[in-house]
């Protein structure tokens, strides 16, 4: 694709209001129907240049919704190539299936994009862009992942990351204010909050190196309760653990 196609692409992206865009970017906490709306926060964080640490999983949303009936393709370019690994999901009710790339259909489609950056990964900038392909013209969502100099330990050897599905506010006030925390039980394939679930124990283990006086002023009260209405809140929590040296 050339220079002057991809700019003319990516302007008129940019141009369109929001319900028009045929594809679209989410964090993981946005509330996503399967209409391809976002139920909640009502001004959900726009995806352009996240954070992804290092030795780390760090998952979003795809919203494809194509103004035709039109069969459309679906692509996650990198640049440098396999620069991270990534990992497709399609939303079918309440699983989330893996899809080999192109991800094909037709109408609305919600998409998980579980992203693996390595170890030794280089502290850099990298294009991630979700790619649609319809009616023989590309739209291009143009995200820009910055891999941070934040590294995990290894996940437990045996057993990996703990599994269930309780949110991650509920992970982080179990290490912070001592809440009792339930996991729930995740089955064997992946969901929504199982995902969410497995990137709160990778903040846990970061939350453990962080100062506890800065975590707690992002974390806020241990006796308020999480905004039901924003989900998105607890992204201060992990841009400040992504920011850990």
């Amino acid at each position: 694709m050339t220079g002057v196609k991809f700019a003319a692409i990516f302007f008129l992206l940019a141009g369109l209001p929001l319900a028009a865009q045929p594809l679209s970017v989410y964090s993981e906490f946005a509330r996503i129907d399967a209409k391809g709306k976002v139920t909640s926060p009502a001004d959900p964080r726009e995806i352009l240049s996240p954070a992804v640490a290092r030795n780390a999983f760090t998952s979003f949303q795809i919203v494809v919704q194509p103004t035709s009936e039109a069969t459309w393709k679906l692509y996650v370019a990198q640049n440098p190539e396999n620069a991270v690994e990534v990992t497709l999901y399609r939303e079918v009710g309440d699983r989330l299936v893996k899809e080999v790339q192109p991800a094909i259909g037709t109408g609305t489609a919600v998409f998980w994009m579980d992203i693996w950056t390595a170890r030794n990964a280089p502290v850099e900038r990298i294009k991630v862009e979700p790619q649609l392909n319809i009616n023989n013209d590309w739209v291009i969502y143009p995200m820009e992942a910055r891999v941070m100099e934040v590294q995990l330990e290894n996940a437990p050897a045996t057993t990996g990351w703990p599994k269930g599905t309780a949110e991650p506010p509920a992970v982080i006030g179990n290490v912070l204010c001592n809440k009792p925390l339930t996991p729930g039980t995740a089955p064997a394939d992946p969901i929504p909050a199982s995902l969410r679930f497995r990137n709160a124990q990778q903040d846990k283990a970061l939350a453990a190196r962080a100062p506890r006086a800065d975590l707690a002023q992002r974390y806020g009260s241990c006796d308020a309760t999480p905004p039901a209405d924003d989900p998105e809140w607890y992204l201060r929590i992990r841009d400040f653990l992504f920011r850990l040296p």
